[in-house]
């Protein structure tokens, strides 16, 4: 029998450890959601321009995006002047939405910053569909086509050289998107950030991306999740998983707005 007691202490000892270890929360990961400078549609919007609307997708950015990016960019470099930001660590990642609107406030905005941008297809806006949404569509396939296009689009010489465009060798975009779809693609998208890098990240995106992700995981801050994100907005909130498995989304805060 006393030689079963040590057999039965380290039992004990494993199922303690096994319990503690099921109950831990990882580390949430700090992340930056942006949302791109005014784009030409938007512009169309509010001038009530149907033609503008309708007869061309994937829009560039408009001269007020421009100063939209430049007020980022100023923030971003005061950010990366305190060691404490998140954006001033070595670790930070960088995402866009492969929409050329994204592209062009992204690579403005962390102008300076040796890093490449990755280019992630769920990213993109919401909204697609047969009529309406036609923002939400891409207009190019493959590194050159997307590249040349962000160039076309740009008033400005852009860095270009810094986009990783791998993931979007083929079509990247639904010309369709039901909700359920949608559902799928948003939590596959917040998924890919709470299970990648150890540090935080920087993601340039969409308003009703962003409204989506706060109304369905962070449904208490009713002021953000109802309103529209104002361009070139910066959205802090901690992604990650509970021990389960299930996706964690907490503090949401905005962090920065050129309209303030």
């Amino acid at each position: 029998m006393a030689a079963m007691r040590p057999m039965r202490a380290v039992r004990i000892l494993l199922l303690i450890a096994a319990c503690a270890v099921d109950g831990l929360k990882p580390a949430a990961r700090k992340v930056m959601l942006i949302r791109h400078a005014e784009s030409e549609h938007n512009e169309a919007e509010r001038n009530w321009d149907l033609r503008g609307l309708l007869l061309k997708r994937d829009h560039g950015i408009t001269t007020a995006g421009y100063a939209q990016c430049d007020a980022l960019q100023a923030y971003v470099a005061e950010q990366r002047a305190d060691a404490a930001s998140p954006w001033a660590d070595a670790r930070l990642e960088l995402y866009a939405s492969p929409l050329t609107r994204a592209i062009q406030t992204a690579l403005i905005a962390t102008d300076g910053i040796d890093k490449p941008l990755v280019l992630l297809p769920d990213a993109r806006e919401l909204g697609a569909g047969p009529i309406a949404g036609r923002d939400s569509l891409g207009a190019a396939v493959g590194v050159l086509e997307i590249l040349d296009r962000v160039s076309d689009e740009s008033a400005r010489p852009l860095a270009i050289e810094r986009v990783d465009a791998a993931r979007c060798e083929a079509r990247w975009w639904s010309r369709w998107e039901p909700h359920v779809r949608a559902r799928r693609r948003v939590d596959r998208f917040l998924g890919e950030l709470a299970d990648g890098g150890d540090g935080p990240a920087a993601v340039v995106c969409h308003s009703l991306l962003i409204r989506s992700i706060l109304r369905r995981h962070c449904p208490d801050d009713g002021d953000l999740a109802r309103g529209l994100i104002p361009n070139c907005s910066v959205l802090s909130i901690d992604v990650g998983r509970d021990g389960d498995g299930a996706l964690r989304l907490a503090n949401p805060a905005l962090a920065f707005s050129p309209t303030e």
